[in-house]
């Protein structure tokens, strides 16, 4: 007897594919005669993430909502459009359970679920929940929420998916050694995540130049995001530091493993997947969206004297002044870095994968709709 169908809906980031991989290899494990689809957007980074896992699916047009009117009619025509894919593939493909993963791919895919009568089941990633899951919240069939939230969402509560790939595969010395760097050096982590952040890339080694003996003691790995490695290299080049640069791993796991400290925006899966390893962290969230959700997103760490966040000013020069005093006592890991160290290892090992596969088989067996 073939196994469930399962199609999970989202993308535009790694903060949505990441999740969906994990909740695939989880279904898989429990069922290996299960197949995962992906319905994703049309950047490139679902499908190179996608390619890289090995896993199968079909890129929706749909786009992010706005409230200028000739963008709203885009979205409009975009969301029609991608109901009308996603309700055809649901059909073609014999899809027996929806998973939502959030954001602007989800939504139509959600109604295209309920117009075909396919039971769906939406999984919340952020302390915030936007506006696409608000509007799916009332048209799934079931709810869960990788995080607590700040008003009531779900209430299941489950923890982030966190796929393999994004677990360190073994100690720092383990993971130092894989990338080429020193074993015995503390290794100072830096990444905008899957896209990248600018601000991040500018300031960091800004903070370098003007205050060296904060970071001469650490060994440098800095993620800058898609297209932007030879634009670091050449700041970090400029403050005669050496950083090993990357624009993008897939096997995050050994970039966690390898690190002591992390400077990162705080997205909800890059949270989780820091708090998964056990890693002391600076913050520094997003500071454009409306709801401030990446702020929330770090709030539980902070709280847990886990982390620290800084808020992202567009003048660099104000944002490095404001790393330079709070968080030079983790940079000059004395007492308060290591008291943060003990703190972040209090709160790793938590894993949502297996409560989103179980209630997956649940809803795929006859009547569990």
């Amino acid at each position: 007897m073939s196994g469930p169908v399962v199609l999970l809906a989202g993308g535009g980031s790694g903060g949505h594919i990441s999740p969906g991989l994990a909740i695939a290899e989880a279904v898989k494990a429990a069922n290996p005669d299960a197949t995962c689809l992906f319905a994703h957007s049309q950047r490139p980074i679902d499908s190179s993430m996608l390619d890289q896992a090995g896993q199968t699916g079909f890129p929706l047009p749909a786009l992010p909502p706005s409230l200028y009117p000739t963008k709203a009619l885009r979205f409009i025509r975009r969301f029609t459009a991608s109901r009308r894919i996603a309700e055809q593939r649901l059909r073609e493909d014999g899809v027996d359970v929806v998973v939502l993963l959030g954001g602007f791919v989800a939504a139509p895919v959600a109604a295209a679920a309920r117009r075909v009568g396919i039971p769906s089941l939406l999984v919340n990633l952020d302390r915030v929940p936007g506006r696409a899951n608000r509007w799916m919240r009332p048209r799934a069939t079931h709810l869960m929420s990788a995080v607590s939230t700040i008003t009531p969402f779900a209430d299941d509560v489950i923890g982030m998916p966190i796929r393999r790939a994004a677990t360190p595969p073994g100690d720092a010395a383990h993971c130092r050694q894989a990338l080429g760097l020193d074993q015995e050096r503390p290794t100072l982590l830096i990444t905008g995540a899957s896209q990248g952040a600018g601000t991040i890339n500018r300031v960091i080694p800004a903070l370098a130049a003007t205050h060296q003996s904060l970071l001469d003691t650490w060994q440098i790995v800095h993620l800058a995001g898609p297209g932007g490695a030879t634009d670091v290299r050449d700041r970090w080049r400029a403050t005669s530091m050496n950083a090993t640069v990357l624009d993008f791993r897939h096997d995050m796991g050994v970039l966690w493993g390898c690190a002591d400290l992390v400077v990162s925006r705080a997205g909800a899966c890059s949270v989780a997947e820091i708090e998964y390893a056990g890693l002391p962290a600076i913050y520094l969230p997003y500071p454009h969206h409306r709801d401030q959700h990446q702020r929330h997103n770090a709030a539980p760490s902070v709280d847990a004297q886990a982390a620290i966040c800084i808020e992202d000013s567009t003048d660099i020069d104000q944002t490095r002044a404001a790393l330079a005093t709070m968080a030079s006592g983790l940079l000059e890991r004395g007492d308060v870095f290591r008291a943060m160290q003990r703190a972040a290892k209090a709160r790793s090992g938590l894993n949502g994968s297996m409560p989103v596969a179980k209630m997956v088989d649940a809803l795929a067996r006859p009547g569990g709709g």
